[in-house]
């Protein structure tokens, strides 16, 4: 998934937009208002990334802040290593109802251990989401497995991160365009073709990765024969 500025962007896409709409935020307000929905279509091809090496000893971590002059930016954790070993991702809810969280003198910051994700925090401006990391010490570290997130742009050198097909944006634009315009009959059509493209993407990015499956009811070696 490339990061594009939107300088670099705006004379390949800028046609499928409205002509009659010449401003020079135009561009920027179509992008931070189709990228994200592209985003939340899916897990598609190099939506996830790594962090690693992460402080946590304090039993907290919080999302780094968005940079729009870079692109980066972080919706939530997928994965996460706690001192080399996999531990869970729980829910707020699985905190309080199934373990109790502790007081606010206890030196636990829960007692589930692994990460829990506490939801934004109000001590940063924007509020950035949290978690809460139970069983570490003054030297744990965590690495993560991180799903990106779009960060909106409002200067010609922020960089987004697009998908690697062309025509993905392009479909996506076009179905802004038709809902400007009215024509949902025109703007379901690109948005379906915007998925189905990032589907595909995905799917030939897999590669061995993909599952087969292969039935065996007499044991290893046997098969049945004319289903797959």
């Amino acid at each position: 998934m490339p990061a594009e500025t939107l300088s670099d962007l705006k004379p390949k896409f800028i046609d499928y937009l409205d002509a009659s709409k010449t401003s020079d935020d135009y561009f920027d307000i179509a992008m931070n208002e189709v990228m994200p929905r592209l985003y939340h279509m899916g897990f598609w091809r190099d939506m996830m990334t790594t962090l690693s090496n992460e402080d946590v000893s304090s039993g907290y971590f919080t999302l780094p802040e968005d940079v729009a002059s870079t692109g980066v930016g972080y919706d939530s954790v997928l994965a996460a290593m706690l001192d080399d070993n996999p531990r869970p991702i729980g829910a707020i809810w699985h905190d309080y109802r199934l373990f109790g969280k502790p007081n606010s003198t206890s030196d636990e910051k829960s007692f589930l251990g692994g990460f829990i994700d506490d939801g934004f925090t109000s001590s940063h401006t924007p509020p950035r989401r949290r978690y809460r990391v139970g069983g570490v010490n003054s030297d744990s570290t965590a690495t993560f497995l991180m799903r990106r997130k779009y960060v909106h742009v409002s200067s010609s050198a922020h960089k987004v991160y697009v998908p690697n097909d062309n025509s993905i944006l392009k479909h996506a634009l076009l179905g802004k365009l038709g809902e400007d315009n009215a024509d949902v009959e025109r703007a379901e059509y690109h948005w379906q073709t915007a998925q189905r493209l990032l589907e595909a993407d995905l799917d030939s990015y897999r590669g061995m990765a993909k599952p087969r499956v292969h039935l065996a009811p007499e044991g290893v070696g046997g098969a049945v024969r004319g289903m797959y």
